[in-house]
């Protein structure tokens, strides 16, 4: 049986969500999508994820795909207010 874990690297994944969760403005996003009464409010959002992946992609490159996984889930909460899958 395959594990959650198996063929990621733990540390990585970890050491990326620890700095996400460490950053002020992640987590601010990341409350915006979650608070969004509409696709308005996540879309809002996701011109401040835009922002911030240049500057994640330059300063922290490791860790940087943890600002594509709170795009990813932006575009999930739109799908969610639009009807679309």
């Amino acid at each position: 049986m395959k594990g959650v874990w198996d063929g990621l690297d733990k540390e990585r994944i970890g050491k990326a969500v620890v700095t996400a969760y460490m950053s002020d403005e992640y987590l601010e996003i990341l409350a915006e999508i979650n608070n969004a009464e509409a696709a308005t409010g996540v879309r809002l959002a996701q011109d401040r994820i835009k922002e911030i992946m240049a500057v994640w992609r330059e300063e922290c490159p490791d860790y940087a795909f943890m600002v594509d996984c709170l795009y990813l889930f932006a575009e999930k909460r739109i799908r969610d207010f639009t009807g679309q899958e």
